[in-house]
C-alpha cells in the first residue's frame, strides 16, 4: 500500500488516537510509511476555535521524533492548514517554525460559511451551486499561487454533500489542474469521501482524469480521525489512480519530493 499522509491524531481537536495507536494499526495493515498532518486554522472563524498547533511546541513534536527513531516504518510530520487568503503571511510564519516533510493545504471555507459541516449543509441550496463551485475552486488556484502548500487535500471535497452543478463544469476543474501542474501542488486522493454523503472519493474519476492529464502528481490519503481510519479503502484508490493512468506516488522528505511506484 502506498503512503498515508492525512492522518489526525488526538492532538487534533475533532479526532481521537494517540500517535502510537496509529502506527501499531498502519503495521498491521502493511502500510510502508505515514504521516501525520494535525489541523491547523491560523483565523479565527465563527464556530471554528483557532488551531494554531500548540502541541507541537510542547511533548507533540519530541514525542514524534522518538517515534520516527524506532518505528519500524517510515514516519513524517505534516500539517492539514487551512487557506484562507487573508493569513497567507501567519501561515508562511508558521511553517516556517517547524521541521515539516510535507504540508497539506485545504480549502474548507469560502468567506464564513464551513462547507463540509453538516450543520451548515443547508446553505447549498440557498445558493447557485455552479457559482459555489466557481468559489471553491478560486480559492484553490489562490492557495496553489501561495507556493506555501505540497498537497492540496481531498481536491473537490466541495461535493461533499452531493451537490453538483447541473452543467458541465469540466473547465473549472482544469483551470484547477493547470494552476497545480503549474505550482507543483499534488493532488490528494483521499478516500474519507467514500464514509462522506458523496460515497465518492475525492478527487472524482472525472477530476482525477484531468489532473492526470495535466501531470498533476498524487499522494493518498485516508484523512483517518481515528486509528481504524489508517489506509482505509486504499485497495480502492490504487485501483482508481491506476485506471486513469498514475504508476507512481509521490513520497516527501523535509518539503521535497520523490516518486515511487504504486
Amino acid at each position: 500500500m502506498p503512503a498515508d499522509y492525512h492522518i489526525h491524531t488526538e492532538a487534533s481537536l475533532d479526532a481521537k488516537g494517540s500517535m502510537e495507536e496509529y502506527i501499531r494499526k498502519a503495521k498491521q495493515k502493511k502500510l510502508g510509511e505515514i504521516g501525520f498532518s494535525e489541523h491547523i486554522i491560523l483565523h479565527n472563524i465563527e464556530g471554528h476555535p483557532y488551531t494554531p498547533y500548540t502541541p507541537i511546541k510542547s511533548s507533540y513534536l519530541q514525542n514524534f521524533l522518538n517515534l520516527k527513531a524506532n518505528a519500524e516504518l517510515f514516519v513524517k510530520l505534516g500539517a492539514e492548514v487551512d487557506f484562507i487568503p487573508k493569513v497567507t503571511e501567519k501561515i508562511g510564519i508558521f511553517l516556517r517554525e517547524f521541521p515539516f516533510d510535507y504540508v497539506i493545504g485545504a480549502v474548507h471555507f469560502i468567506d464564513n460559511w464551513s462547507v463540509d459541516s453538516p450543520s451548515q449543509m443547508h446553505e447549498y441550496s440557498k445558493r447557485n451551486v455552479l457559482k459555489v463551485y466557481e468559489e471553491y475552486f478560486s480559492l484553490v488556484k489562490r492557495l496553489c499561487r501561495s507556493r506555501l502548500f505540497d498537497i492540496l487535500a481531498h481536491p473537490d471535497l466541495i461535493k461533499i454533500f452531493g451537490f453538483k452543478p447541473k452543467t458541465d463544469f469540466s473547465h473549472i476543474l482544469g483551470e484547477a489542474a493547470e494552476t497545480m501542474a503549474k505550482y507543483n501542488v499534488c493532488a490528494e486522493i483521499n478516500t474519507s469521501g467514500l464514509r462522506r454523503p458523496c460515497q465518492e472519493i475525492y478527487p472524482s474519476e472525472q477530476f482525477l482524469k484531468i489532473l492526470h492529464s495535466h501531470n498533476v502528481a498524487v499522494v493518498f490519503g485516508s484523512d483517518a480521525h481515528e486509528p481504524n481510519d489508517v489506509g482505509r479503502n486504499f485497495t480502492q484508490a490504487v485501483k482508481l489512480a491506476k485506471k486513469v493512468g498514475y504508476t507512481k506516488t509521490c513520497v516527501f522528505n523535509q518539503r521535497r519530493r520523490d516518486f515511487v511506484k504504486i
